[in-house]
């Protein structure tokens, strides 16, 4: 920036009657040219442009950009005409850095789910068939929260690189939310139905109840050492959609 603004001072500093030739003027012309493409090459020097915006660029100037090249230099960007398109390069160097910070968000949220599982606790002599109360409310707040952040993210305007894969997660999570809360409403009802009809003369009593309740129970047997094979929150719940 030094150099260049010492050649802007030396130019303007020239004897006036050096101002008509035409080869000062040629001068002026690209020293002005390259101060105003310093900012947009800084732009495009920015390490969120991926390959698909380089061909965005590419089709927009009709230049090649072999930057994966180990011989690609700051002169393979200056051939192009980048001032002539100045606006939309920007534009597509802007949404580089936007959808970078959309990327990260979203990996952030695939990351947390991906490593959260369930946790059981002991139910009388017959194993882990409960889920732990406390960890499932913290479980459906973390899934509002990262709802909220999924949420974000659809509505901003730069996500179309990610909108399958937002979608995707907001459909999984808000799905997994559901049938954790059902489990818990079945859970509550289980445990009071297997005090009432295992072991007990009220299932003698009842025997069409007591019938009904011992499909339950398979059930919710089947259902919990399912879980047990695939803890994972999200797999669990979602796994064989």
């Amino acid at each position: 920036n030094e150099e260049l603004n010492d050649f802007q001072n030396r130019c303007r500093k020239l004897p006036r009657a050096l101002k008509d030739w035409p080869a000062y003027n040629a001068l002026k012309q690209k020293i002005d040219d390259f101060n105003e493409t310093c900012p947009l090459l800084e732009l495009m020097t920015n390490k969120a442009l991926k390959a698909r915006h380089w061909e965005r660029i590419s089709v927009l100037t009709g230049h090649t950009f072999d930057f994966e090249s180990d011989t690609f230099m700051l002169r393979n960007i200056m051939e192009a005409p980048l001032l002539q398109f100045k606006e939309d390069i920007e534009d597509i160097c802007i949404s580089a850095v936007k959808e970078k910070d959309i990327e990260a968000k979203l990996k952030q949220v695939i990351s947390e789910w991906n490593h959260e599982e369930l946790t059981f606790s002991q139910f009388k002599n017959r194993g882990e068939l409960l889920l732990k109360g406390q960890q499932v409310s913290d479980i459906v707040s973390k899934m509002e929260d990262s709802l909220m952040m999924l949420g974000s993210l659809m509505s901003n305007r730069y996500n179309a690189p990610f909108k399958k894969s937002i979608h995707k997660w907001v459909t999984q999570l808000s799905s997994s939310t559901d049938i954790i809360e059902s489990w818990m409403s079945v859970q509550n009802l289980w445990i009071y139905l297997e005090a009432v009809f295992v072991g007990g003369d009220i299932a003698k009593q009842l025997p069409k109840e007591a019938k009904r309740f011992q499909s339950i129970d398979k059930s919710w047997v089947k259902i919990m050492t399912r879980a047990h094979e695939t803890p994972s929150v999200v797999s669990c719940c979602v796994g064989d959609e």
